[in-house]
């Protein structure tokens, strides 16, 4: 499918959505729960979804979104647990209060031998964790006894290593995968399936596959009632993020980002060819809308599923009603306001180490705190940098503790990730360390 197709089938379904919801409008004020003195800066948001906003200095906040079937507000805090509170959409507008109660922070009895070991999040000596997603202050885990093909689950597991649910998986899962909505969903090799908890037990529907590929997965995000979405293709270097504002049906640009070495070697494989496919590749550009000489020639080459190809990345993060996007190619973080007004641009070099090798083309958002980590490898450790959206500049390290870690998340100050060590029977668990 071309972009041009992409785009007309995505917008259609988006206008179809935005008429068939209403929007909700939330208001309220978030206070100590011992003290009962307002809380400034409290990070408002929809569950797994990016910051919407922040309490002002008497700890009143506003928000308003589009009403889903299932909508649950997070409410965090540097120094407050973290509130769960799911909402009733039924009404239009909604008064809600919350109180947070303090952390407590527990310090570590000295050890010289201590050097911040992870702690394990779930262990079992049955089954092993291949993915896993974060479901309020649980755990929804992808399972597997011997075979991933065979034997494979979902759990709903609690903090303290309880499972609460399971459910089956019919077919060969690939990965979890949550989409713009906060929905997570289970993707397998020939289906798709929305899971959801209904009182403390999974269930699990299936969605139509192309259509949550070609009008789910683009979409990146929401800002104020508009929707952020990518015409993004593997298979070509450039892309554009978009912003829909269902008032009005007007589609804007937000920016174009181009894999500047990329695209000139894709557009290249056009030169490379004989006279002959020269001239296929200009009559097939004719006959397919959307694509160009240029591209059919990299389609006969296979140029983009070839080892010297890399696809173009420069994640888009809503922090604080301000888009930012990451151009890797640009050396740039550009932000905008009122999704297409450009306010900044910083400059940024963490992409580029002495080896580049080292550099994981990887963004790692802290969904509570709004913070965003580069990921790096270097002599089988990972390591999180801290990257300043205000400056550009790293401002803090994180190495792991073991090596050749997989499914790297971030949440609430905390990085987990699987492990299973090498050369021993232990199945793969799921472990967290503190960053800071």
């Amino acid at each position: 499918m071309t972009k041009q197709i992409l785009i007309f089938f995505l917008l259609f379904f988006i206008i179809f959505s935005i008429k068939a919801q209403d929007n909700i409008v939330v208001i309220g004020k978030i206070t100590d729960a011992t003290t009962g003195i307002g809380i400034e800066n409290v990070h408002v948001k929809i569950l797994q979804k990016n910051i919407i906003t922040k309490s002002d200095e008497k700890g009143n906040y506003h928000v308003s979104f589009h009403k889903t079937k299932l909508v649950t507000l997070v409410f965090s805090h540097t120094s407050y647990e973290v509130d769960y509170e799911p909402i009733n959409t039924l009404q239009d507008t909604l008064f809600l209060d919350v109180q947070l109660k303090s952390k407590i922070v527990e310090l570590p009895e000295f050890n010289a031998d201590d050097k911040d070991t992870p702690v394990p999040v779930f262990r079992s000596a049955k089954i092993s964790i291949e993915d896993y997603e974060f479901y309020q202050n649980q755990f929804l885990f992808l399972v597997y006894g011997k075979r991933l093909d065979k034997d494979s689950e979902i759990y709903l597991v609690d903090e303290d290593e309880n499972i609460i649910s399971k459910h089956f998986i019919p077919g060969e899962p690939v990965e979890l995968y949550t989409d713009y909505l906060g929905h997570v969903n289970l993707i397998c090799k020939t289906a798709i399936y929305r899971v959801e908890v209904q009182k403390e037990r999974i269930a699990i529907y299936e969605l139509p596959m192309d259509d949550f590929n070609q009008l789910i997965k683009p979409i990146v995000d929401t800002l104020k009632g508009n929707i952020i979405f990518s015409d993004f293709l593997k298979q070509f270097p450039r892309f554009k993020y978009y912003a829909f504002n269902p008032t009005d049906t007007s589609v804007s640009i937000i920016k174009e980002v181009v894999h500047k070495d990329m695209d000139w070697q894709y557009g290249f494989e056009y030169y490379n060819l004989n006279n002959a496919d020269k001239q296929f590749a200009k009559r097939m550009a004719k006959r397919i809308k959307g694509y160009d000489k240029f591209d059919v020639a990299a389609a006969m080459t296979g140029f983009t599923n070839s080892f010297l190809y890399e696809p173009v990345y420069a994640p888009l993060f809503v922090i604080n009603d301000t888009i930012s996007i990451f151009d890797h190619y640009e050396n740039k973080i550009w932000k905008f306001i009122k999704d297409t007004i450009e306010v900044d641009s910083i400059s940024i070099s963490y992409h580029q180490p002495a080896k580049k090798s080292e550099w994981k083309n990887q963004l790692i958002m802290d969904e509570v705190n709004g913070k965003i980590y580069g990921v790096f490898l270097r002599n089988g450790y990972y390591y999180l940098k801290e990257i300043n959206i205000n400056t550009g500049e790293i401002v803090a390290e994180k190495k792991l503790f073991y090596q050749y870690v997989s499914k790297i998340k971030i949440k609430d100050g905390f990085v987990y990730y699987t492990y299973k060590p090498s050369q021993t029977l232990q199945k793969k668990f799921l472990y967290k360390e503190r960053i800071n």
